[in-house]
């Protein structure tokens, strides 16, 4: 590959700027929170306490936001390494192999993901004294008992690095990318109702489990077990997901008349797993909420009844604790799917401009073609919080009844906060706004 091959690569363009800013954004925020996580389960693990939940509530925030900062962080390196079509098609053009034009790709996009690691690692270091505005088991944290050992801070940032380059090397597996063919992408694969049937069969081999559970199989046992059930039901949504998008989007093509939910319909069947992916954070929150929330209802009312006196100090603490914990796991998975909509939004309209340009052409309002983009993402999260609302009700059946008796108001609380995070997918879509605009009206729109 010669120097003109290298110059082309690196050429600032107006849409790689914005998908390079997108992803040092996307990198930064996931290096922000992934710290915030590791401090706060330090500050239960340190507990001064014999009482074993905090051990829990630690072990929960692991088992529940680890997938969702991965996917925030793999989300804006897999759309950096696939919206790169022109740069790819001419350094193809130019002599350069398929290997050596993906393994520059991704370079460039661990590279950018690397500066903003390193920025999200260094704000990071004031994290200690934001924490220390909260308490935990009764008492203030002190910035000093939370600082995170030297080792994660040197073994955080490049494992993230790690990520976002596999996450480009997967992302760039739907970009061909021989001389003349560069911009063909796969179709998206067939959704088959085997998923569905699978999905069915671990469903209820996992209401089977929690149905048996036991306390007297000690609480390491049960934690192994709760935590196979928990990777089993997300998995299920995972690969039932996108096939539940792509059945609802082709009904809703077949139905339709109107052009804003027909070409919404018609793009989430391109690409249902995509879609469903931006929004799984939202899935996973809510399959975690509801029996969450149930269940601190449960507890918040033996807490304020005369059963309270059998219950020890760091039990009462360790539920005020656990509500903490609740609210923190609800605004960070509602925080990474907002930036994910935003993410794929912005991507989306870079990558699919002459979609947009021949319909702002062929005469559709702007205002049309904003919701479409708001139903692409809206559908898909109606989608992720029913779905996973109906499989956690399944697995946790009796707890959610429980609660909806005797603790009516969290149960509506539960399903405001719901709300809000739908709310917040549908602002960060019309925060992207400006960008179709810009595309739009830009000189150039159709070259």
């Amino acid at each position: 590959m010669n120097g003109r091959a290298l110059r082309s690569l690196i050429r600032p363009f107006q849409a790689s700027v914005a998908i390079t800013t997108l992803q040092l954004v996307a990198s930064a925020v996931t290096a922000l929170l992934t710290f915030a996580v590791g401090m706060l389960i330090f500050a239960f693990w340190s507990v001064p306490t014999e009482e074993p939940g905090y051990d829990v509530l630690a072990f929960g925030l692991v088992a529940l936001l680890a997938v969702p900062l991965i996917t925030l962080g793999t989300a804006s390196a897999r759309l950096a390494a696939r919206t790169r079509d022109d740069k790819l098609a001419t350094l193809r053009l130019l002599g350069a192999t398929a290997n050596q034009v993906r393994g520059i790709a991704v370079a460039e996009v661990a590279v950018v993901a690397a500066v903003g690691v390193l920025t999200g690692s260094a704000l990071s270091a004031l994290w200690p004294f934001a924490l220390s505005l909260f308490s935990v088991h009764g008492e203030r944290l002190v910035a000093s008992d939370i600082w995170l050992p030297w080792w994660m801070w040197l073994a955080v940032p490049p494992a993230l690095v790690v990520v976002a380059a596999i996450s480009a090397q997967l992302g760039l597996r739907k970009v061909v990318l021989s001389p003349l063919g560069v911009r063909t992408r796969s179709d998206a694969p067939p959704m088959s109702w085997f998923r569905v049937v699978v999905g069915l069969v671990v469903l209820g081999a996992a209401v089977l489990v929690t149905q048996l559970m036991s306390a007297d199989w000690g609480v390491l046992i049960v934690l192994c077990v709760l935590t196979a059930v928990l990777l089993a039901v997300m998995a299920v949504l995972g690969a039932v997901g996108p096939f539940a998008v792509a059945f609802v989007s082709r009904r809703l093509a077949a139905r339709t008349s109107d052009p804003a939910k027909l070409v919404a319909a018609r793009g989430l069947q391109d690409d249902p797993g995509a879609a469903w992916r931006s929004v799984s954070a939202l899935s996973l929150a809510t399959f975690i909420l509801i029996p969450a929330g149930s269940l601190l209802g449960y507890l918040h009312t033996i807490s304020r009844s005369s059963s309270r006196e059998a219950m020890s100090q760091d039990q009462l603490l360790m539920f005020a604790d656990a509500r903490t914990m609740l609210v923190t796991v609800a605004a960070i998975a509602f925080c990474i799917v907002a930036c994910q909509a935003a993410i794929v939004q912005t991507a989306a309209i870079l990558e699919n401009r002459a979609l947009y340009v021949a319909l702002d052409r062929i005469g559709m309002p702007r205002q049309t073609i904003n919701r479409m983009r708001r139903l692409r993402v809206t559908l898909s999260a109606k989608i992720a919080v029913f779905g996973a609302a109906v499989a956690t009700v399944a697995v946790t059946a009796f707890v959610v009844v429980i609660s909806i008796l005797v603790a009516p108001l969290f149960s509506i609380a539960i399903i405001a906060v719901l709300a809000c995070g739908l709310l917040l997918v549908r602002g960060s879509v019309s925060a992207t706004n400006s960008v179709l605009t810009h595309v739009l009206n830009a000189p150039q729109r159709g070259d």
